[in-house]
């Protein structure tokens, strides 16, 4: 097995001195690969990117440095509007984009990371096309509160989102996916360029249409608008809307072991005719990658569609994204969630809630201090007929320059030990199945150094180079002669599937013999004190919940008020410690989850997950009570605990 630096490639400028720093790991790994791990780079070449300007320069300035990178069609009109000036912006630039960034876009650009869903094998759906975009569009729905959901599937049609009118309270419904619903009721966002949005007279419209005697045809009524998401009796999005703005609140539907679920309306602002929901459903190549290599374009697209719905009636504005990757700094500079802050400047009345995460027992995060000349391996459990490439992120204090990895693969010989900006890949550059990238100075965030690990699928109908399964060792070295300022921290990505997507994935993991040693016995709730196993629980909000843009949410059970075991928790590498409050999510040991609306008639569902968690704390914040916060005192563990914390 031979390692090969990669040093090729129409993205990077490997003339430059010291390549690496600045860029996106992940560009870099796209392309030594020729995109293979993104389903080729169809032409002509334009890849979703999410771009950080530096103060004080303009969208003006970036498309005149490019290079013919970029054009103003590339760029949505909402970030182009007369007066805006907004520092995160996304665009599809091409090549010459990115090779110019460390030339002549070297004092307008501060960072760029691609933002492309990971295609499996067996792909059912395209990856979103590079749109063309026109001016701004301004949306008013003229309702006091504007609610955003950003989500899969929204029921738009169930009694639980109707006025008191009888009509629906979702304003508008925006779908992102070019080829997807609404193609003959809507029209394509000219602002944005792809996908079609429908107004709520539109969708009454429909409604409408298959009414016979007070009785709706759903079926009939989704099918015509070819929303082939709600063809299934459950989705993601429908059960987090309902969750927000349904007419019956959560605390309705959970009971205890002496009371019964009441089943009562809420007539709270959240449910009330002067609340509008506005959702953005996301594109369904995209929802098929649970890594959420593509989430920070479409929801930061998605955030300023929501943002445009609102006017001179607009009080308050709440947003719930219960979706997160489990990847990036985790010290809140990750390029989204510093948006998350530009929009909070530029819209005092905006709340946006996300979810905590549901990796606190899925052994996918690893922390260890590092003294000099000590070295530490992590064990990478990659799992067989896995048809989705994994990845790994490692993040190093900025000090680190004399940390060097060296990467094993299962029964085949070591890699040479790799430093700070080298990239290499095995077991050649034509075909290859592995890459390390060791990035100075990273896009990815703003404080410490990244690694990224990055592996093909282990199982193929074709007959590209596949990955082995089994056990990789990942040995980290501190050659330095003193010890390294911060702890090293390693991140999977998460690699299962979504509500309502084929399994093609299998999350991986990392083995550590320490982590629950009496597992099979009785496994553990917490990190033990003072253990000296690597991989933790704690450390595992997702990659845009440790900032201070949003409010983030985790989740407890209802019957004892515990910490529920797959809620993830900080601390964090940044500032922020932990969830700012939790709330239910599962009813008891033998009844996991929360009962909400399906997408059909009175039905109702059990989704389980702190995703349930954010559009309660969203809730709480449209009826205008501020957030609970970490209660109570006498817990050591705040963010692990319910009491105190939202009521039901």
């Amino acid at each position: 097995m031979s390692w090969q630096p990669i040093a090729h490639g129409a993205h990077v400028n490997w003339a430059q001195p010291d390549p690496l720093t600045g860029l996106d790991p992940y560009l870099v790994w796209a392309d030594g690969s020729g995109f293979a791990p993104y389903g080729g780079l169809k032409p002509p070449g334009k890849i979703a990117t999410l771009i950080e300007l530096k103060a004080g320069k303009t969208v003006a300035d970036l498309v005149a440095q490019s290079g013919g990178g970029v054009q103003l069609a590339d760029i949505p009109g909402v970030y182009r509007a007369p007066g805006a000036q907004p520092r995160f912006l996304t665009a599809w630039p091409t090549a010459a984009f990115f090779e110019r960034l460390k030339t002549t876009l070297k004092d307008v650009v501060a960072r760029a990371e691609i933002s492309l869903p990971v295609v499996p094998e067996r792909p059912k759906f395209a990856p979103p096309a590079a749109p063309n975009c026109g001016a701004a569009v301004a949306r008013g729905i003229q309702r006091k509160t504007l609610i955003g959901v950003i989500d899969d599937g929204c029921a738009f049609a169930h009694y639980h989102l109707r006025d008191s009118a009888g009509n629906t309270r979702v304003c508008r419904l925006w779908d992102q996916e070019q080829h997807g619903a609404f193609a003959h009721q809507g029209v394509v966002p000219t602002d944005f360029g792809r996908g079609h949005e429908v107004s709520g007279a539109q969708l009454q419209n429909l409604i409408a249409q298959f009414t016979r005697n007070n009785a709706l045809d759903e079926d009939a009524c989704y099918a015509t608008a070819h929303y082939d998401r709600l063809r299934r009796a459950a989705t993601h999005g429908a059960h987090v809307t309902d969750v927000f703005a349904g007419q019956v609140p959560v605390g309705s539907l959970v009971g205890s072991a002496t009371m019964p679920p009441s089943w009562a309306d809420a007539n709270d602002v959240a449910s009330s005719d002067e609340a509008g929901i506005v959702f953005v459903q996301l594109p369904r190549a995209c929802l098929q990658d649970p890594s959420g290599a593509w989430l920070d374009v479409h929801v930061l697209d998605a955030l300023r569609y929501i943002l445009s719905c609102a006017d001179g009636e607009t009080k308050q504005i709440i947003i719930n994204l219960s979706f997160g990757p489990q990847r990036g700094p985790n010290d809140g500079t990750a390029m989204l969630e510093k948006a998350f802050d530009e929009l909070g400047a530029e819209f005092p009345d905006l709340t946006l809630t996300v979810a905590a995460g549901n990796s606190f027992s899925t052994r996918g995060h690893a922390m260890f201090e590092l003294e000099a000349g000590v070295s530490k391996t992590l064990h990478w459990q990659v799992m067989p007929g896995d048809e989705t490439p994994s990845f790994v992120q490692f993040w190093l204090p900025q000090d680190a320059d004399q940390v060097e990895v060296k990467i094993t693969p299962p029964g085949l010989p070591s890699s040479p030990w790799i430093k700070p900006g080298d990239a290499i890949v095995s077991p050649s550059t034509a075909n290859p199945y592995c890459g390390v990238i060791y990035a100075p100075h990273t896009s990815r965030g703003n404080h410490g150094t990244m690694v990224l690990v990055a592996l093909s699928p282990c199982s193929s109908f074709k007959t590209t180079p596949l990955a082995p399964h089994g056990i990789w060792q990942v040995e980290v070295k501190n050659k330095a002669a003193t010890p390294l300022s911060q702890p090293v921290h390693a991140w999977v990505d998460r690699d299962d599937f979504n509500l309502g997507t084929m399994v093609r994935g299998r999350q991986s993991y990392f083995v550590d013999p320490l982590y629950d040693p009496l597992r099979y016995l009785k496994s553990a709730t917490d990190d033990t004190p003072g253990s000296a196993a690597l991989v933790r629980r704690r450390g595992t909000l997702t990659g845009i919940a440790t900032g201070t843009g949003a409010l983030v949410a985790a989740g407890y059970r209802h019957s004892d008020r515990k910490h529920v075991r797959y809620s993830s928790a900080g601390p964090t590498r940044g500032p922020r410690v932990g969830p700012d409050c939790s709330a239910v999510t599962d009813q008891s040991r033998s009844l996991p989850g929360l009962l909400a609306a399906g997408t059909r008639g009175a039905s109702v569902v059990r989704l389980v997950g702190t995703s349930v968690a954010a559009p309660q704390l969203a809730r709480w914040a449209a009826n205008g009570r501020p957030p609970p916060g970490p209660v109570p005192p006498l817990n050591p563990d705040p963010q692990l605990e319910g009491d105190g914390l939202l009521p039901l």
